[in-house]
């Protein structure tokens, strides 16, 4: 994980906003007991566990790590929850119950939201979890570039364990139909361009599918991969930034090729199964989909890196997820770090990987022969994301309590765009304009 060049503190300042309905946040407080003495409380502890991954995007995986942690930890009952809609979603659930009072013990939190819960969430920090309950030595499994994703103002709230970034997956049949060597994908939005000119004449479908969720995620690589920003701060002021010439541009082209029937404008479920079906050439999306791509594509299915425009530096937004603990009494945060240190562990971490497609958090796990070294190896796809986490960047979000409102404007001008609804330039820049009197007044640090 040397690559990742940033982090969170220097470059993740703006961070998330805060959640109106919990007007007070702050710490449940630094526990101090150990594991057996918390556990000891209950003959049986039951947790929670809410996470996104859904039958075809890493549940299984899921499922088979919790079956092996109780298995070992019969006085521990796990129950895994999934929560439709992504990490916004799971978000918005998670402010729910949390002000009924009923939050789940541990819950993947989308890196774009760590200040958001960080500002206006109850939690136990991971440091502190370690510190209690284990000596303060697991977290010095983790490089600091690793640990830092999982940071928010200099603390510490979760343990990064799903790590992504955006790849390029194509039907190297449909490639190599079109007279495009399959060894020789394209890589710039150029030669996309022109690939799909020729697949649009010879077979009659589309070559590229970007994913498209209200996350945002794809957008502010296509933004940022072309120069632009999607926040700027001036004056210790965070603004909307993201309707600059490039930013329009790039938005702009994607728009341009759903006009002209070189890519599809659907959200994601649909993107992949057409994917899939052999109606689109190429599938940009999360390196986490590998091994549910695998698995159901009936076609030679290989990746490439996220197009770049021309000679520019491509920058995408690092994916994946944080560990964070929301347990409210002593036996449960004791269970909930056991079940997380156990997610974390070698073994169960060569699950994860091979189960989804996310970078390992832990580098000497994808290094271990007896691992994931020959596993990476061996699947160029794989390697393909390990690579390209040099260009990993900060997934940014819109601060202050409208932060959710703010991302809601963003992704509905994207759709806009893409539709033809408006044009690129009118939807992103009455989108900028709404998200900045949202934000009005928020700081970025």
């Amino acid at each position: 994980m040397a690559g990742i060049r940033a982090s969170r503190r220097d470059l993740l300042r703006y961070g998330a906003g805060s959640v109106s309905s919990l007007a007070v946040a702050g710490l449940t407080g630094k526990p101090s007991f150990s594991v057996n003495e918390a556990l000891a409380q209950d003959d049986r502890v039951e947790i929670e566990y809410w996470h996104i991954n859904t039958e075809v995007f890493g549940g299984p995986a899921v499922k088979e790590i919790t079956a092996a942690f109780q298995a070992q930890n019969p006085n521990i009952a796990v129950a895994e929850r999934f929560q439709q809609n992504a990490y916004t979603g799971l978000l918005e659930n998670l402010q729910t119950s949390l002000a009924a009072g009923n939050p789940p013990d541990i819950a993947q939190i989308g890196y774009l939201y760590l200040d958001y819960v960080k500002t206006n969430f109850p939690y136990t920090p991971a440091n502190e979890l370690d510190e209690a309950l284990g000596g303060g030595t697991f977290l010095s499994n983790f490089p600091e570039t690793v640990l830092e994703l999982g940071q928010a103002g200099g603390v510490q709230l979760g343990l990064p364990y799903a790590i992504s970034n955006p790849i390029t997956y194509y039907n190297a049949d449909m490639l190599a139909q079109a007279g495009i060597d399959p060894a020789d994908p394209p890589t710039t939005w150029d030669e996309w361009l022109a690939a799909s000119q020729t697949i649009k004449k010879q077979q009659g479908k589309a070559t590229v599918y970007v994913q498209l969720l209200d996350d945002n995620w794809t957008t502010q690589g296509l933004i940022e991969s072309n120069g632009g920003q999607m926040l700027s701060c001036g004056g210790d002021a965070a603004t909307a930034t993201f309707d600059s010439p490039e930013g329009i541009e790039a938005i702009d082209l994607w728009a341009r090729m759903c006009k002209d029937g070189y890519s599809l404008n659907v959200l994601n479920d649909q993107g992949m199964q057409a994917f899939l079906a052999g109606e689109v050439a190429s599938y940009i999306t999360t390196c986490a989909r590998r091994q549910v791509l695998q698995e159901q594509a009936s076609f030679d299915l290989r990746a490439t890196t996220f197009p770049a425009f021309g000679t520019k530096e491509v920058r995408l937004p690092a994916g994946g997820n944080v560990l964070v603990v929301f347990s409210e009494d002593d036996a449960k945060k004791a269970a909930a770090w056991k079940f997380i240190q156990f997610m974390q562990s070698p073994e169960a971490l060569t699950t994860w990987v091979k189960g989804t497609g996310y970078i390992s958090p832990r580098p000497s796990v994808a290094e271990d022969p007896n691992l994931l070294g020959a596993f990476v190896r061996e699947n160029p796809i794989q390697a393909v994301a390990i690579a390209q986490t040099a260009n990993v960047r900060p997934w940014i979000s819109f601060p202050g309590a409208n932060g959710l409102q703010a991302a809601k404007s963003l992704f509905a001008a994207t759709q806009e765009a893409l539709g033809g609804q408006s044009t690129t330039e009118v939807a992103l820049k009455d989108a900028a304009k709404e998200i900045n009197d949202l934000i009005e007044g928020q700081s970025c640090a």
